[in-house]
């Protein structure tokens, strides 16, 4: 399947079709929270804690073989809650972890990134994504308003220097490499990426500070980005489609 590629015409169509329907959802779970929050200001009731939900996919290399442990993502997902629960009062609610039942084609397992992702996404070498997620019970569908999780996809390795990559607002997943969760390689592990890459997959975009989450560039073990997050982005967070509102009390 992942090798198909699919007329250019009907690919393009089917993405702008994919980014119109989660920016107009996007634009519906920011009018619901405005909404909410006007209520709250009314009846002086203060919200608990947004979520996220997040959904792990660990990927099969070509011989069957899982691409890391299950157990070797908990920290990574934990500092990822941590962090948005302390920057910006959003938790990340772990549904679950699941490792594919069949071996991934080598496009999927070392998949390219950033426009080059894109443009594998038009063409269809990022169907086996598609397939999968098709068969997590927990990802959600393109008519969820609030509350679709993010699916972070297991790869082997990503081209270039890059470690982590997300398609933005086009899609309900992002890439994240295996050796980054692997606590026995110094020089790859870096529990940053996973939060800095759901931070993309809520509409987040690069900043220029080196302390704040959303900065380009982490190279393990010495110099890792920090974790900081503004009002700005943390507005932005609340606002996507994929966080659900605390409850007011």
């Amino acid at each position: 399947m992942a090798g198909v590629v699919r007329n250019p015409l009907i690919a393009a169509t089917s993405y702008l079709t994919r980014s119109s329907l989660s920016f107009a959802a996007d634009l519906a779970s920011a009018w619901v929270k405005l909404g909410e929050s006007a209520v709250g200001a009314v009846t002086g009731t203060r919200a608990g804690p947004a979520t996220l939900r997040l959904n792990m996919l660990i990927l099969c290399d070509e011989n069957g073989a899982p691409l890391i442990a299950p157990g070797k993502l908990t920290a990574s997902i934990n500092r990822a809650s941590n962090v948005l629960l302390d920057e910006s009062g959003v938790r990340v609610r772990h549904v679950g972890t699941r490792v594919s039942g069949r071996p991934a084609p080598t496009a999927a397992l070392d998949p390219r990134a950033n426009k080059l992702l894109l443009l594998d996404e038009l063409t269809g070498r990022n169907d086996f994504y598609r397939s999968e997620l098709a068969d997590f019970s927990e990802a959600g569908s393109l008519l969820d308003v609030v509350g679709k999780p993010i699916t972070a996809i297991v790869v082997r390795n990503i081209a270039g220097q890059t470690t982590g990559c997300s398609l933005g607002i086009s899609a309900d997943w992002v890439i994240v490499q295996a050796s980054l969760f692997d606590d026995e390689a110094p020089h790859s592990y870096d529990e940053t990426v996973l939060a800095h890459e759901l931070g993309h997959a809520c509409n987040l975009p690069h900043h220029p500070d080196k302390d704040n989450l959303m900065f380009p560039m982490s190279s393990p073990p010495a110099d890792i980005r920090g974790t900081s997050m503004n009002k700005l982005q943390s507005a932005v967070l609340h606002g996507n489609r994929h966080v659900i509102p605390g409850v007011r009390h």
